[in-house]
């Protein structure tokens, strides 16, 4: 006859060893530069963005995104200490559909209506 037993013993959350400093002679180096860019088109979906970096907190990217309208929404932004620094530009002319396009909206006039 043989007897296994097993102990198992749970901490807490948050109690535990902390993890190993990982070997190969790799320290801290200090903020490291990054970059990255993706753009989706799939029908009418046509949207991407691209992004880089100091890693010391500066940025400079981009964005844009096919709007319902027909225009493309781009957004070009830098980061810096104070925040981000957008630009918006539109391209392409809007367009709308005629009479019946949407459906039936509540007339805005009288009571209740917002007027601006």
């Amino acid at each position: 006859m043989s007897l296994l037993v097993v102990a198992a013993v749970a901490l807490p959350g948050g109690y535990g060893g902390g993890g190993g400093h990982g070997g190969g002679g790799y320290g801290y180096g200090g903020p490291t530069p990054y970059g990255y860019n993706y753009g989706v088109s799939a029908g009418y979906t046509n949207f991407g963005q691209h992004e880089s970096g100091s890693g010391y907190g500066s940025a400079r990217g981009g964005y844009w995104v096919n709007l319902p309208d027909g225009r493309t929404q781009r957004v070009s932004y830098w980061v810096d200490g104070s925040g981000y620094h957008p630009v918006v530009t539109y391209s392409g002319v809007a367009r709308y559909p005629g009479k019946g396009g949407y459906g039936g909206g509540g007339g805005g006039g009288g009571h209740g209506g917002y007027g601006w």
